[in-house]
C-alpha cells in the first residue's frame, strides 16, 4: 500500500459485484458453534469477519478490506469498476514464513467451521486455487 513495496504483503482487490457475492456468501456461511462455557462477546479489535460482515454490508470496507493506499498500475489489465483508479475492496495477505510459501489473511479472524473457510475465502481474486495448510480458530 501507499507504493511502499513490502514483499511481505499480497494484496488481492476486488470489484463492487466481487466484494458483494464475498459479503453474501460470509453472512450466511454456517459458523462453528461455542463451546458451554464461551460467551459471544468480542473486542472491536479482534472482531470475527463474518461479526463484522452481519453489522453491515460496508463495515469490512472500513476495517480490514479499507481499499486506502492502493491504485491499480496503469498496465492493470483485470477485473475493475469502469475506469476507477482504485479497487472497490482489498484483502491484505502477510506472509507467514521465511520461504514465502505460507500467508495468512490480514483481520480475518473466524469462527466459521473450517469447510465454511475454505469456500468462502477461495472466493477472494487470487486464492480460487489456494491450499489452506491451517484454519482460523478464535
Amino acid at each position: 500500500r501507499y507504493d511502499k513495496g513490502e514483499a511481505a504483503y499480497l494484496n488481492a482487490p476486488m470489484t463492487k459485484q466481487e466484494f458483494m457475492d464475498f459479503h453474501e456468501a460470509l453472512v450466511n456461511a454456517e459458523e462453528a458453534p461455542l463451546n458451554s462455557f464461551e460467551k459471544e462477546k468480542y473486542f472491536e479489535g479482534c472482531m470475527p469477519i463474518e461479526v463484522m460482515a452481519k453489522r453491515g454490508i460496508k463495515t469490512m470496507l472500513y476495517g480490514p478490506m479499507k481499499p486506502v493506499g492502493l491504485e491499480y498500475p496503469d498496465d492493470y489489465t483485470g477485473p475493475r469498476d469502469g475506469e476507477f483508479k482504485t479497487p472497490y475492496a482489498v484483502v491484505q495477505l502477510r506472509q507467514d514464513n521465511a520461504a514465502g510459501s505460507l500467508y495468512n489473511i490480514v483481520g480475518f479472524q473466524t469462527h466459521l467451521k473450517w469447510g465454511e473457510q475454505k469456500r468462502v475465502f477461495q472466493m477472494i481474486p487470487g486464492l480460487e486455487n489456494a491450499e489452506f495448510v491451517r484454519y482460523g480458530v478464535m
